[in-house]
């Protein structure tokens, strides 16, 4: 099972076209913004392949159990991985991290047990989150404003 409204992009994925700009995944209902947004229960397990090499952002609220559907996106390795609260207008940056038993017991790559880590938004970037600044990237990955 796929999100909903991510037929067109995994089809667009199949076809070897991948979409530049940030994907919304929202577990929150319908949410207004010009990106391409797939809506998810975290009651269900999704098949969430066609993430990878994508920036991603997934939008939650507090009283949401999200945690496990945001692991189960940042294994599929999505380019940039972000959370977003609206309610509470705060975002971070989402890395998947080996756990430290996984490194000190030099288990198999294949073996280890990721964990997610966290880099909080700085208020800036929620500022801008919030109000719908428009961001690409360069070459090297660095993000840049297209509108003051």
């Amino acid at each position: 099972m796929i999100a909903t409204n991510a037929q067109s992009i995994l089809d667009a994925r199949l076809r070897g076209f991948k979409p530049s700009e940030l994907i919304v995944i929202s577990l929150n209902g319908s949410v207004h913004v010009k990106n391409h947004v797939t809506l998810a229960l975290t009651r269900n397990e999704y098949d969430w392949r066609w993430v990878r090499d994508l920036d991603i952002c997934l939008y939650i609220d507090s009283s949401s159990e999200w945690a496990r559907t945001l692991k189960a996106i940042a294994l599929c390795r999505p380019a940039h991985l972000n959370i977003w609260n609206p309610a509470d207008q705060w975002g971070a940056r989402v890395y998947l991290r080996p756990t430290e038993e996984d490194i000190e017991c030099a288990k198999p790559v294949a073996l280890w047990e990721f964990e997610l880590d966290f880099l909080p938004w700085l208020d800036f970037q929620n500022n801008d989150f919030s109000v719908g600044r428009t961001y690409a990237r360069t070459p090297e990955g660095m993000p840049y404003a297209l509108d003051s």
